[in-house]
């Protein structure tokens, strides 16, 4: 079942089926900004009060979409011969999290197909100015949000409809709650090691073995005690976290371009923990001495057409 919602005077949309009810709000950045567990009662992820909130501090709550993710080093890179300069957003002098904020997109189609409620939703660049100025590029972005059981696909369709490649990073901000009981939280994260970031958590350059703190993420460990705002690479690992407590496990996942997670727990892990799939590594276009297969750095050539998938299941225990 799929439903348009008022809510508080800002439309969205409803997907329910018996597992799981789940909020879309195509209006501010199509952002999943609720995922509510009927089984077990519960709010998966940080929600906002209302759409105010959301609106205030779009990367703050629920599933933000980040383009380009991160940071970018003094707001600026160079692509192909050609420089690119982001508005400045934070107090180091960087670009943070990208431009995808709080657009509206528009919604193309909703309905079901068997036992799976979808919605779809596209966002022309070339029609926002803001972007324009930073990023001039004429990609159109489809994503198409589909809920099966306890299985919640989130999948990206970008196209250039340009005439110049243009560069291309992208990551999901995904606020899970842990309650205020990190104790009862475990989280195997496989990776082959995190990259050394400076004092504004921007890499240096440099990746180091995870330590023996992060090698216990591998096979799994309690968050208590945890304080991560670290980046991850995946390497030949799956593309797999699980976050688990006693009676329900979040397995969430992400396709072959995914080459990096961000975990972030806002301090020592208590009440939320962000996991962040990332196609390019923060500040990807102005690391050297790494291949695109390790930093993720890409380009999407004129009508070049590239899909990229993250899906959460939820299975009870």
């Amino acid at each position: 079942m799929i439903n348009r919602i008022d809510w508080e005077g800002t439309p969205a949309y409803e997907m329910e089926n018996d597992q799981l009810i789940v909020r879309i709000c195509p209006a501010l950045g199509s952002n999943v900004y609720s995922i509510w567990d009927k089984k077990l009662g519960r709010e998966l992820l940080r929600t906002p009060s209302g759409p105010q909130e959301l609106e205030e501090a779009p990367v703050q709550y629920g599933t933000p979409i980040l383009m380009p993710p991160n940071r970018i080093r003094g707001a600026r890179f160079t692509f192909e011969g050609r420089e690119y300069r982001f508005d400045v957003t934070n107090s180091h002098g960087h670009h943070v999290h990208g431009m995808l904020r709080n657009q509206a997109w528009t919604v193309t189609a909703t309905g079901h197909r068997e036992d799976t409620t979808y919605i779809t939703c596209v966002l022309r660049l070339a029609e926002d100015e803001n972007v324009q100025r930073q990023y001039p590029h004429a990609l159109e972005l489809e994503l198409t949000c589909e809920l099966k059981g306890g299985l919640l696909r989130h999948s990206l369709r970008a196209v250039n409809r340009g005439d110049v490649t243009a560069p291309f990073g992208y990551g999901l901000h995904t606020w899970f709650r842990l309650d205020g009981e990190p104790e009862k939280w475990k989280l195997q994260l496989p990776s082959s090691g995190i990259w050394e970031l400076d004092e504004t958590k921007v890499p240096t350059g440099e990746m180091v073995p995870l330590g023996e703190a992060y090698t216990r993420l591998l096979r799994g460990d309690t968050l208590e005690g945890y304080d991560m705002d670290t980046v991850f690479q995946i390497g030949d690992y799956p593309r797999l976290a699980v976050l688990c407590r006693k009676g329900v496990e979040l397995r969430y996942s992400a396709s072959e371009a995914f080459k990096q997670w961000v975990v972030f727990t806002k301090g020592e892990a208590r009440d939320y923990i962000c996991l962040e799939p990332y196609t390019w590594v923060t500040n990807a276009p102005n690391i050297t001495g790494h291949p695109a297969e390790v930093t993720g750095l890409r380009g999407i050539a004129p009508g070049e057409e590239l899909n990229l998938e993250v899906k959460l299941e939820v299975i009870h225990t």
